[in-house]
C-alpha cells in the first residue's frame, strides 16, 4: 500500500504541534507528554538475519498520537533483487513471485522517510530492524537520518516484569490484545501500539524524558546515541 499523500496537510500540524509542545517544554522546563508526541512503529520482514548478507522484503509503519490516536498506515513490499529462502518464506509468508515486480529499496526510501518525519521511532528488537535499514541506505548511497530510535523490547521488559515471554506474539496474548496475524510487517507494527498503549493505561502522565529511560535510552537511527 502506497503512502498517502492527502494526509500530509495533517503532518505539517503535527510538526507545528511538536515544536509548540517542544518550545513550552524548553520555556518553562516541563518535559513534553507521550500522549501529545508522535511516533512511528515499523517493522521489517527480511530474507533472513544478516543485515550484510541479507535484504528487506517488507516494510511496514504505522504513524501514531502517544494517546492511541492512529494517523495513518503504509507498507511496501521491497524487491530484495535476490531469492527469498524458503525458511524466511515459512516465518513472514512472503515470496519470491511476491516481490518480483516491486520497488527496490532505494525507490522506497524517500516515501518512507517523509512518512517517519518529525516522530520517534519505534521497533521491537530494534537493532535487527535499525541494522537493516542502516545496510540498506549504505547500499543505495543514501544519508541515513538521525531519526530517534526508542527500542520497546526493553521497554515492554520493564513495564511487564510479570510475562514469561516479550516477542510479540505471547506478550500481546498475555496482555488480551492479540489479534489475527504476526510476522508480517504492518501487522506487528500495530502490536508494537497495542502492547505500548496498554502499558500507558497505567502511566497517563508519562513524559518523554520517563519514556526514553523506561526504554533504556533512546539511539538514533544513524547509529549515534540520543
Amino acid at each position: 500500500m502506497a503512502v498517502d499523500y492527502d494526509l500530509f496537510p495533517m503532518f505539517v500540524k503535527e510538526q507545528i504541534l511538536t515544536a509548540a509542545i517542544l518550545a513550552a517544554g524548553a520555556l518553562f522546563a516541563v518535559e513534553p507528554l507521550v500522549k501529545d508526541a508522535v511516533f512511528t512503529a515499523f517493522d521489517t520482514e527480511t530474507t533472513g538475519f544478516s543485515p550484510k548478507n541479507d535484504r528487506i522484503v517488507e516494510l511496514g509503519a504505522v504513524r501514531f498520537r502517544g494517546d492511541g490516536e492512529v494517523l495513518a498506515v503504509t507498507n511496501w513490499l521491497i524487491n530484495p533483487q535476490m531469492p527469498i529462502p524458503f525458511y524466511a518464506t515459512e516465518v513472514h509468508g512472503i515470496t519470491t513471485e511476491m516481490v518480483t515486480n516491486a520497488s527496490v529499496f532505494s525507490a522506497v526510501w524517500p516515501e518512507c522517510a517523509a512518512f517517519c518525519q518529525d516522530s520517534i521511532l519505534l521497533a521491537h528488537n530494534a537493532t535487527f530492524d535499525t541494522g537493516f535499514l542502516r545496510a540498506e541506505l549504505e547500499r543505495a548511497g543514501i544519508e541515513t537520518p538521525a531519526l530517534p530510535v526508542g527500542n520497546t523490547l526493553p521497554l515492554f521488559r520493564r513495564w511487564f516484569p510479570q510475562a514469561a515471554s516479550y516477542s510479540l506474539e505471547p506478550l500481546s496474548l498475555f496482555l488480551g490484545v492479540q489479534g489475527e496475524r504476526y510476522h508480517r510487517a504492518a501487522a506487528d507494527a500495530f502490536y508494537i501500539i497495542n502492547i505500548f498503549n496498554e502499558g500507558l493505561k497505567s502511566r497517563p502522565g508519562m513524559n518523554l524524558r520517563q519514556l526514553e529511560n523506561d526504554a533504556g535510552g533512546f539511539e538514533r537511527l544513524d547509529g549515534r546515541k540520543n
